[in-house]
């Protein structure tokens, strides 16, 4: 086929986050989570991670840069900038200043997020997103990390995947607290939309031109069986619970059952400037009476790739397209934060990568105003609950040796960012045995 080619300015990226790859981090809910038996699925911890915090990341990044990548997304640690309440730790902020001043230097544009699943350990103790003063926490972190690093941001993201927290860590017993209680992940996915409409509105009063925006976990769910009224009616519960009532309350400042919290928090209402979409592929759900934790829908896809407990979906590029052309009535502009696939052979992602960017190029093509594709990750990296085994990487690490060795899909994408498009679907590649 012939090159799609993208909008000029169009980023082209990898995503991380603090806790996988930085390594050391001793002061958040996960540090201790890790050490329990049977918590994390291959027995290993983040431990050094991938050496981010000890100057790792400025050679990952310059061969990011070298890959024709012009913009990374990260994350910030909340428990290594405010490791105690109120208390601000000027080194951890210097530390987060010199790799944004580097990505600079390297002509990589920084997307930053403030909250990527870990929690300090003293908001932990208070009750995490349950607890009564978080959303002005948030705030607080919010504010203080714009104001000191808000010149070397070029967008801002709240929270990551706010309902995968709620189900997760409150619904089941998967990550910290694990609570196991349905009304509890509720109310907390209530609160962390409230918290991020407070730390929106706190970032814009100290920047008012910052560029803030929330990411959301946007799996597509299709009915498994098409002439099942219990499949259909299933599937629509779990898609408006895990997102289409986040876009409701996000668009019309209301939060409608069965999120839990009050019914107009303030400025919920269009507190966004872009929305992040988080993409691992489509779920086939039937009904499953006894399966009250993911309101009586089973996941029964066969997924190419499958990781010990994680959830993800079956491949489908064409499922991104629609939600993200689902996602444009939102009406801001609209990046794919995620999007990757666990296969250390790197013997699929070739023909996924290009597949599902082609997919993003369809979506503008249908009149989505998406502008960037950060794809899931850079580098192997620790992956929760699943601990090292997943390998989601363009780029494969040794967790012992921290050796880095760039796989054929690395290349493949240079090729994408540096042309602003792609050359061949991936099935046509994978077919004609090129990387």
């Amino acid at each position: 086929m012939g090159k799609p080619a993208f909008p000029a300015g169009f980023l082209w990226g990898t995503s991380t986050s603090a806790h996988q790859v930085e390594g050391g981090n001793e002061n958040n809910d996960w540090s201790e989570w890790e050490k329990q038996p049977g918590r994390i699925r291959d027995g290993t911890t983040s431990a050094e991670a991938c050496r981010w915090w000890n100057g790792s990341a400025e050679e990952d990044l310059a061969t990011a840069a070298s890959l024709c990548q012009n913009a990374h997304r990260l994350s910030v640690e909340w428990s290594r900038l405010e490791p105690e309440p109120g208390r601000w730790d000027d080194a951890a902020f210097a530390r987060y200043l010199r790799l944004l001043a580097e990505m600079r230097r390297l002509g990589i544009r920084a997307m930053v997020t403030l909250h990527h699943v870990t929690l300090p350990r003293w908001v932990a103790a208070r009750g995490g997103w349950l607890a009564r003063d978080i959303v002005s926490l948030f705030a607080r972190y919010a504010e203080e990390c714009i104001r000191r690093l808000g010149g070397s941001v070029d967008h801002w993201v709240t929270i990551n995947e706010p309902a995968s927290v709620a189900g997760a860590a409150y619904v089941s017993r998967y990550w910290p607290p694990a609570l196991g209680s349905v009304r509890a992940g509720l109310r907390a996915l209530g609160a962390m939309l409230e918290a991020h409409a407070a730390a929106y509105g706190a970032m814009k009063r100290v920047h008012p031109a910052a560029s803030v925006g929330i990411v959301l976990s946007t799996p597509r769910f299709e009915p498994a069986r098409t002439g099942s009224r219990m499949d259909t009616l299933i599937c629509a519960a779990q898609d408006w619970v895990f997102i289409g009532s986040l876009l409701r309350a996000l668009r019309t400042g209301t939060l409608l059952p069965p999120l839990a919290g009050p019914a107009r928090p303030p400025g919920l209402r269009r507190s966004l400037d872009f929305l992040g979409a988080n993409y691992y592929g489509q779920y086939a759900v039937r009904f499953d009476p006894l399966l009250h934790e993911r309101l009586f829908g089973r996941h029964v896809q066969e997924p190419t790739v499958r990781a010990g407990e994680c959830d993800w979906g079956q491949i489908s590029p064409e499922g991104l397209t629609r939600q993200l052309v689902r996602l444009s009535a939102m009406e801001v502009p609209l990046y794919v934060t995620e999007n990757g696939i666990h296969d250390a052979a790197d013997a699929i992602r070739p023909a996924f990568l290009t597949d599902h960017v082609a997919a993003v190029h369809e979506a503008i093509r249908r009149g989505a105003d998406v502008r960037g594709y950060f794809h899931w990750s850079l580098l192997d990296n620790f992956e929760w609950a699943e601990g090292w085994q997943p390998r989601f990487g363009l780029i494969e690490v040794d967790p012992v040796t921290q050796k880095r060795t760039l796989r054929p899909s690395a290349h493949l994408y240079a090729r994408i960012c540096g042309s602003n498009g792609a050359t061949a679907s991936g099935r046509e590649r994978a077919s004609q045995g090129s990387p």
